[in-house]
């Protein structure tokens, strides 16, 4: 889980970029008369990116549930309801996808804030910006790992006991 932490660690810091720089991005955009279009193609890419983070995170679950088959089949068999079998699943991604989410915004954060004290972004950073960025890539990452973890979970956890055991041998 630690290669999907880092991507979505990476998308994060984008976005929360992204979005610090936003009002100067616009400003500049605006010279060139394409103000609107700019300004959403900066964002697509930055949540496209943290997104792909998320998209890891699936993966990595689903092979750690495929991994799981058999210890799935045991707590199936010894009559362990559905629903909290799914929810210890979750953990992972989750952690995942928090962690990885927070390093990003703590990282940008501090990038953004550090580059707007030595004017080295010549439009400034906003921290308006910067707090929305951090909130959306909080949200997006949690949101897209449990939409995209919870199928396979939920699928392995729903699979007859017999075959769990037998196919996870």
């Amino acid at each position: 889980m630690v290669l999907p932490a880092i991507t979505t660690a990476t998308g994060a810091y984008l976005v929360v970029l992204v979005f610090g720089m936003s009002a100067g991005i616009r400003e500049q955009s605006e010279s060139l008369g394409y103000a609107d279009e700019i300004s959403r193609a900066v964002v697509l890419i930055a949540v496209t990116v943290l997104l792909v983070g998320v998209a890891e995170v699936a993966v990595v679950t689903t092979r750690t549930v495929a991994h799981r088959t058999r210890e799935l089949g045991v707590l199936a068999a010894n009559g362990v309801p559905r629903a909290p079998v799914v929810a210890a699943l979750l953990v992972e991604p989750l952690l995942a996808a928090v962690l990885g989410a927070l390093a990003g915004v703590l990282l940008a954060v501090v990038t953004g804030i550090v580059l707007g004290i030595a004017g080295l972004v010549a439009t400034g950073v906003s921290s308006a910006g910067l707090a929305a960025g951090s909130g959306i890539a909080v949200v997006v990452s949690v949101a897209a790992a449990v939409a995209t973890s919870v199928v396979p979970t939920w699928k392995a956890a729903s699979r007859p006991p017999v075959q769990s055991l037998a196919s996870g041998a």
